[in-house]
Formats: structure tokens, sequence, C-alpha cells
């Protein structure tokens, strides 16, 4: 595969349509059908299916998409990484991160970061927790920032860190969960509650919390990102429980947060590719993460072994 490939599928996935992508690529209707196919035939299954008129995305079509996009942004990169290495000048910072930590914390963190001392240029990348695991092993990223589990070899944890979940609220309903009070999933039984639609992370130990306390909310939101969750609970008039980070990092005005009486924890981590050389700028950035999770998020605790003062 290389870049042409990755352009070509990209192309089509964007306009849905062969004939128009080739004609915006400047192609034969016929050389972007055979590109379609040479790939289909590498990866061992197909990326697109008739829909109508028009082909759509499978479902291995829609995960490789996100490959494509990254793998292409690390070749159209490669010169630039080559010629910085070879003349021994500054590299960007490269930072991959889940959604929840690239939006809650990373801004955070370089905010924290004295422009005069921070990289002359530093780089966030958004992505689900094994594609941040993937950058780190082809070398797109110096620096991970991801939940766990991790499960990809050649990953190092440099940190790693627990906290509770919370929950959070129109503020136009926070009289009903005074402030310094817990919340008991048992008090949320006739709310509509929005929780994480992920059923491998977080949804599953919200769901067994749930069985725990008897409790069937009498409506359910599920959503993919804490940012929707947080809006829903705004805007829809329901309750969301939701991680930490990006509930204290990012909180949208007009929400209100409260702590969860019972015990679910996001855990989350920094990484690296293991035989990465550790820089002063990496070390750095790892700092102002921890001094960021210390002053934001309540009952934060490193779980590696080294101490951290809880807020």
């Amino acid at each position: 595969m290389n870049r042409k490939d990755f352009i070509t599928f990209l192309k089509v996935a964007e306009t849905g349509s062969v004939t128009l992508a080739a004609e915006l690529l400047g192609r034969s209707q016929s050389s972007v059908t055979r590109c379609l196919q040479d790939l289909d035939t590498r990866l061992g299954f197909d990326l697109f299916e008739r829909v109508g008129r028009r082909i759509s995305l499978t479902a291995e079509g829609v995960a490789f998409e996100e490959e494509a996009r990254r793998m292409l942004a690390m070749l159209d990169d490669l010169p630039a990484r080559t010629r910085a290495r070879a003349s021994q000048t500054e590299q960007p910072l490269t930072i991959s991160a889940t959604y929840a930590l690239g939006t809650g914390l990373v801004p955070q963190a370089i905010a924290r970061w004295p422009a005069a001392d921070r990289p002359r240029e530093i780089r966030l990348m958004q992505a689900a927790p094994n594609a941040v695991g993937q950058d780190l092993r082809s070398g797109n990223a110096r620096i991970g920032l991801a939940s766990l589990p991790l499960d990809v070899p050649g990953v190092k944890a440099e940190r790693l860190y627990s906290a509770p979940l919370v929950v959070a609220l129109a503020e136009a309903r926070a009289a009903e969960f005074p402030e310094g009070e817990a919340v008991s999933l048992a008090d949320l039984g006739k709310q509509t509650v929005v929780t994480m639609l992920d059923q491998t992370r977080l949804q599953g130990r919200i769901r067994q919390a749930l069985d725990t306390a008897g409790m069937t909310p009498e409506r359910t939101i599920r959503a993919n990102s804490s940012v929707a969750a947080l809006q829903l609970a705004r805007l829809a008039d329901s309750i969301a429980i939701v991680e930490p980070i990006t509930a204290y990092g990012a909180t949208p005005e007009g929400v209100v947060l409260r702590p969860l009486v019972e015990p679910i924890d996001f855990t989350f981590g920094f990484f690296a590719a293991e035989g990465a050389d550790a820089t002063r700028s990496t070390q750095t950035f790892f700092d102002l993460c921890e001094d960021t999770l210390e002053a934001l998020i309540p009952h934060i605790r490193r779980i590696d072994g080294t101490s951290l003062s809880e807020t």
C-alpha cells in the first residue's frame, strides 16, 4: 500500500462514488476501481458495499478509514521528520491522545507550560485507545495518553492513574442534588440517564454498578463521547455519568458536577514506545499533565507505585 492507494480510498469514502472520486483525482474510473479491488485483496475484506446507487463503507471500511488517514498523515510528515533528525534540529512534540484526555487534559497542561519554554511545534492527534498505541509504535507520535486497557505490543506505560466517575446535570437542577453531597445510582431511578456506549470499557462497569444497585433507569441515552454526554445533561433534562477528565477539564457552561457514591473508577495513563529515548520536553509534559490532574480532579491517584497527593 502506498500514499496513492490511501488517497484514492479516502476520496471514494468521502464522495461515496467511484465516478466522482475519479473525476476529482483526475484519474480513470477503471483505475480507481482497480485500486479498491487491490486493497480488498491485500486486506482480506471488502472496504465498500453498494447501497442503492451509491457505495458505502463496510464496518471494516469504517475502521480502515481512520487508519488510512493516520498512515497518510505519517507518510506526508516523513520527509520533515527525516530532515529534522538528520540535521539534529528540534522535532515537533507529537501527542496522540484519546478524545477524553485530548480534550480535558492536554490543553490544560499545555496552558501551564510557559510559551518560551514549549517546543516550537506541538501536534495533537485524537484517536481510540488502541490507535494511540499504534501511533506510538509507528513513530507517528512520541507521547500517548489513553484509557486502560491498552493492549498494544511494543508500548510501555510511563505513569498510570485512577479517578472516580462523576455525575453531571444541568445547573437549573442543581438544587435536586445539593453541592457537597454525593449522588447514589439509587437516586437516579426516575431520571433519563446518559451513560457510555462502549461496552468493553466504561459502559460495562457502569452497567455492573447499576445492576448491583438494583436500579434500571426510566430512560437511557448512550453516547460514545463525554463531551456529548455533558451536552445532553445540559440540554436534554438528563443526568450523565461521565469520566472525570472531560468533566472537570472541559465542563460546558450550565453544567454542574457531583461526586458519585458508587466507586466506579476511570483508569488511564501516559505511554511511550518501548525503546524510545526520553527527552526533556516529554518528561516536562508528563509533569505538567500530572500537575494539572492534581489541580483539577478530586481523588486522583497514581496507581503505578508512585504517590500522588489526593485533592
